[in-house]
């Protein structure tokens, strides 16, 4: 009798565990449908990100330290497009694209190491980028999940933010997500942190990729 319970007990907890495992391979496939939260912590300022998935549309809805929204970004992968909303003026504007710059990649000092981290139960590999005319390094902390939608939205954000314009100069980056990033300055200073809190798998509603109609376009 208490071997019989013994081995419920065992192929309970298997059963829990590979219950655990798919829910996570869930959550981290190829065709994510979410949201993950972001939060990112400066010197004087913390400000939270809020991510919408849906295929090849992303909204970025960036929230001040009260987590009021602040500003929407709307993206469109597959175009390439970006739309800047002002909710607060009731404005938006198109991003206008940058003509390909030649840019020397030899500036960014690229050293991946086999430091890990668990972060939200995932295995994270340290990555580190410096570029010296910056005065900056950027650590990665990422896991190998596949989600199709980053590298392309990375592609098309590097020209607004310097921790993509990092990211995207690291070969062999696709299939890798960060779960925590920080820059610092080559004195180690630490300058600002950004971290993953939340990531949910749920249907997003379409409209949240729309303008309004009410809202007013302003040309850049």
């Amino acid at each position: 009798m208490k071997y019989f319970l013994n081995y419920r007990r065992v192929l309970k907890g298997k059963l829990l565990w590979g219950l655990l495992l798919f829910a996570v391979e869930c959550v981290w496939g190829n065709n994510f449908e979410g949201s993950i939260t972001w939060v990112k912590q400066s010197l004087y300022d913390t400000t939270f990100y809020t991510y919408y998935i849906s295929g090849e549309r992303i909204r970025i809805e960036e929230k001040d330290s009260k987590k009021a929204v602040r500003m929407v970004y709307l993206i469109n992968i597959a175009k390439e497009d970006v739309f800047i909303i002002d909710p607060t003026r009731k404005m938006y504007t198109k991003l206008n694209k940058l003509p390909a710059a030649h840019k020397d990649n030899k500036q960014f000092i690229v050293k991946k190491t086999n430091n890990y981290k668990i972060i939200k139960g995932v295995k994270c590999y340290q990555w580190r980028v410096k570029n010296i005319h910056q005065n900056a390094e950027i650590t990665y902390w990422v896991a190998q999940k596949n989600f199709d939608f980053f590298d392309k939205m990375v592609k098309v954000l590097n020209q607004t933010d310097k921790s993509w314009e990092f990211f995207v100069n690291i070969p062999h980056s696709a299939g890798y997500f960060p779960m925590l990033y920080e820059e610092r300055t080559l004195l180690r200073d630490r300058k600002m942190q950004t971290f993953v809190i939340k990531i949910e798998q749920h249907q997003i509603d379409p409209s949240v990729f729309q303008i309004p109609q009410e809202y007013t376009l302003f040309v850049m």
